[in-house]
């Protein structure tokens, strides 16, 4: 019984182990992600419509981070406290799985200084 004990809580290390994910810093551009998927458009005024990409986070679309290579990082955080700042670079680190990121901190950058941004106490 003790050897089995010792077994399952091995694999239950090991496996706690390889879910854990290395934190990884990503930056770019903080995007709505349908104004991105949908038209291409990385800044908060467009289409037409002032604002649109902090309106679009408001709702609830998730906020995204579009690196220098095109790539697009959907942040898995509540995107009304990244509202504010569509259109602006960011800084984002924490877990990242696939092109998702679960954020650990969450960086702008306005008037050439970079400011944390706060998330929801859970965050």
């Amino acid at each position: 019984m003790k050897r089995l004990a010792t077994m399952v809580m091995s694999g239950l290390l090991l496996t706690a182990g390889a879910a854990y994910a290395a934190p990884v810093t990503v930056q770019g551009t903080l995007v709505g992600s349908m104004c991105y998927l949908q038209h291409g458009y990385t800044t908060n005024d467009h289409g037409g419509m002032k604002d649109c990409g902090t309106m679009c986070l408001k709702s609830g679309v998730p906020g995204a981070v579009l690196s220098k290579d095109k790539t697009l990082h959907v942040i898995i955080a509540p995107s009304t406290a990244l509202a504010g700042y569509v259109g602006l670079p960011v800084r984002v680190t924490g877990e990242e799985h696939g092109t998702s990121i679960l954020p650990s901190k969450v960086q702008v950058e306005k008037d050439g200084k970079w400011m944390d941004v706060k998330l929801s106490p859970g965050m």
